[in-house]
């Protein structure tokens, strides 16, 4: 009836009739599995979000292993100063309340910043995950001729290399990091 035929069944059109709703109850059946499959998708991912610990300016901070150079000299201090830096970032986004941001144009969260950093936005779950270290390494070698370079990121190896010569100031390290999260390629692009 709903394909439009009204009148009387004859034999030879039963098989293409029975055919047809058999084709109309497979497809039905699809989008009801695909239906109910969404439903309890979107409730699963809510339940996960729950779990997903949110990542704070310590934790990040914590688990960064800086490789310092001998103590005392010209580069130490520098080093030093760019883990302050570092620090100071950090607990200027996280005390920023997202919209209302004036760092970036963009919504930068610590979990962003995670994210850029070792591939992901929040704590590890899996006890074989949390011994995670940042390593955080300095690159001193930069030719001061160009007007800027940017931290190199290796996401898979959780290192981040500042480039020391470039991040003098706290104005200097927050303007190349903005840049460079906002405007990088981050790890979760495909």
């Amino acid at each position: 009836v709903t394909c439009g035929y009204t009148g009387i069944v004859p034999v030879d059109k039963r098989d293409s009739i029975i055919r047809y709703i058999n084709i109309f109850y497979f497809h039905y059946g699809k989008g009801v599995f695909i239906y109910f499959f969404c439903k309890n998708y979107y409730v699963e991912c809510r339940l996960k979000c729950i779990f997903f610990l949110k990542v704070d300016a310590v934790f990040i901070l914590e688990n960064s292993r800086p490789v310092f150079s001998e103590i005392g000299s010209a580069k130490h201090r520098m080093e030093t100063n760019i883990m302050n830096f570092f620090q100071d970032y950090l607990q200027e986004i996280e005390d920023s309340d997202g919209p209302s941001n004036n760092i970036a144009p963009e919504s930068l969260t610590v979990g962003r910043i995670m994210q850029w950093l070792t591939g992901q936005g929040h704590k590890p779950l899996l006890p074989s995950e949390k011994d995670f270290v940042i390593n955080v390494r300095f690159h001193h070698d930069c030719d001061t001729q160009h007007t800027v370079c940017f931290p190199i990121v290796s996401a898979c190896g959780c290192t981040i290399t500042f480039p020391s010569v470039h991040l003098k100031t706290f104005s200097e390290f927050k303007n190349i990091m903005t840049l460079a999260i906002c405007h990088g390629q981050t790890f979760d692009r495909v």
